[in-house]
């Protein structure tokens, strides 16, 4: 497990603005980063929770008309996603980063072009996992927007965003609940093999996300405001 070149660099939750404004993650002693991301092209906008390892980011749609061009253009975000609770799609997405800057991808994704600052920035998604609305959407970044490459842990504002009230420090383990019985995608079930995620069939979705080894043995539940349950 240790090889696999792949690790996780985020997560994604799809919600809407009125629930990420709710905070309800701050009220259960996690830090939010006070600044919204924005991106015009997709039509979406997000909150950051940081870590020492990964972030966790909520994201809405903010602009529809952008959206549904972008989602009509590209298949990635589908409003299927961030209505879940009416349509059983999964509204989690995993973001990887390569452990090693000259790795090959083990996984056979496609080249998208993101809307960035930077030039030449793609990320690479699994197409059958896309296709798969039941399960979370996982694909690969370029390490140039990877958390270890824009996080500092050096510089004091940086410490502060992974501050956590709660005093959590990094993400051990992740388990994602999702429904139906179809069989899961190649992309996922690679996952799966490797320990980087665990994937769990219920009714509905749930993301379950484990920090520090779970030491203290105590859980929060951020349900029903959003789908996520903190295990530390």
């Amino acid at each position: 497990m240790n090889n696999f070149i792949l690790e996780i660099d985020h997560i994604f939750v799809c919600t809407t603005k009125c629930v990420a404004d709710a905070l309800v993650l701050q009220e259960l002693g996690l830090h939010c980063s006070p600044h919204l991301v924005q991106r015009v092209e997709q039509g979406t906008a997000s909150r950051i929770i940081f870590f020492e390892n990964t972030y966790l980011e909520l994201i809405w749609v903010e602009d529809e008309r952008a959206f549904e061009r972008h989602a009509a253009c590209t298949g990635i975000h589908t409003s299927a996603r961030f209505d879940w609770q009416r349509t059983g799609a999964s509204p989690f997405g995993i973001g990887l980063r390569s452990k090693f800057v000259t790795a090959k991808s083990p996984l056979s994704f496609r080249r998208r072009r993101i809307e960035s600052t930077q030039p030449d920035v793609s990320v690479h998604f699994a197409v059958p996992n896309v296709a798969s609305l039941e399960e979370p959407i996982c694909f690969v970044i370029p390490n140039s927007i990877a958390l270890t490459t824009s996080l500092d842990a050096s510089l004091s504002a940086h410490r502060q965003l992974m501050s956590h009230p709660l005093g959590i420090n990094k993400l051990t383990g992740v388990k994602v609940t999702v429904s139906g019985d179809r069989p899961l995608s190649h992309a996922i079930s690679l996952l799966c093999l490797h320990g980087i995620v665990t994937i769990e069939k219920r009714t509905s979705p749930l993301l379950e996300l484990t920090f520090d080894s779970e030491m203290r043995g105590k859980i929060l539940d951020a349900r029903p405001i959003l789908p996520i349950l903190l295990k530390y």
